[in-house]
């Protein structure tokens, strides 16, 4: 079995904690009181909490995006796997989206995607860059995605993740369809 690492500890103390309280009412002090290491190992791997948060994020994403890039998994595998991330941490999720760290969160969430899914498209279609239109595209449906899976985990909208993840492939701009449906 794997050994945790220090960031992997302080993250799982801050999902536990935010399972019950508020995101912006945890502090520092008490995610490591929960994670049971130093102070200085926490200040060691993250400026702040909201670093933890948006580091928590990248981890989960690029585990999934991973996954994209292997066998017999499909960009709606992909996309069910983020609804299923999203309602499994709705709680924490909340705080994160929630007040000043929205627009922080979603920048970096959605600036790594786009990053993630350009890298994806160029190995897969044999591009050295996106085309300026396809670029386009792929950054506005990363956008929307990213706030609609905000709006959905805060209870916005009452679709079962299957009907969810039906709408985000239908809405996907048909120029980008190719580039990342089977």
């Amino acid at each position: 079995m794997k050994k945790r690492s220090s960031k992997e500890i302080f993250g799982e103390a801050l999902v536990s904690l935010a399972q019950t309280e508020p995101l912006e009412h945890i502090t520092v002090k008490q995610i490591v009181e929960k994670s049971g290491l130093s102070l200085q190992t926490f200040y060691n791997h993250f400026r702040d909490k909201e670093d933890l948060v948006i580091w928590l994020h990248r981890q989960g994403a690029e585990r999934a995006l991973a996954r994209l890039e292997g066998k017999n998994y499909s960009f709606r595998d992909f996309t069910m796997d983020n609804i299923r991330f999203y309602e499994h941490n709705a709680n924490y999720l909340r705080g994160s989206f929630g007040g000043g760290m929205l627009n922080q969160y979603a920048e970096i969430s959605a600036e790594n995607a786009c990053e993630f899914f350009t890298r994806y498209i160029c190995r897969r279609h044999g591009l050295e860059a996106l085309p300026e239109e396809l670029n386009f595209y792929l950054r506005m449906f990363v956008y929307a995605c990213l706030h609609i899976f905000s709006d959905w985990s805060r209870g916005k909208w009452d679709l079962p993740p299957e009907r969810l993840c039906d709408y985000l492939d239908e809405g996907m701009p048909e120029k980008l369809k190719p580039y990342l449906l089977d």
